[in-house]
């Protein structure tokens, strides 16, 4: 098996390799059976200092990642409401008059939460409070 260093992955050992890769070097199969495979949690793999594989910390993810995630769960949180109304029929009930009561109640609980879902800076990951949903009046 060959190793890349400045590629950090392995190659079989033909002719195409060496032209991808040309520093690569001959490593045994322990070598690679231990960094050719899954990596430990929270591991992965990264060149040496001696350049050959070895295991390194996975970084914590960045601020932009960070953002990124909170507003995929900001845009899930809101999808998950809207469907939660919307298998209620409230909209429809609402535009034509027919909502009442404690469905009403319910309606603008959600509408409420929606509101405070929107109101989420996910430029503030990770340090973001999700606002609680409503509880249901199925319990």
């Amino acid at each position: 098996m060959l190793w890349s260093a400045k590629n950090n992955c392995f190659f079989l050992p033909t002719a195409g390799a060496l032209v991808q890769a040309p520093d690569a070097i001959a490593v045994d199969n322990e070598v690679f059976n231990t960094f050719g495979g899954v990596a430990p949690a929270g591991k992965m793999r990264v060149v040496g200092g001696d350049d050959l594989p070895a295991w390194g910390d996975i970084p914590p993810p960045t601020h932009e990642e960070l953002v990124i995630t909170a507003e995929t769960e900001k845009q899930n949180r809101i999808a998950q409401a809207n469907d939660y109304m919307n298998s209620r029929q409230w909209p429809g009930k609402a535009a034509v008059g027919r909502l009442k009561g404690d469905e009403l109640a319910q309606y603008n609980l959600w509408l409420d939460y929606l509101d405070a879902l929107e109101a989420v800076k996910t430029t503030s990951a990770p340090d973001i409070k999700w606002p609680t949903p409503p509880a249901s009046a199925e319990g």
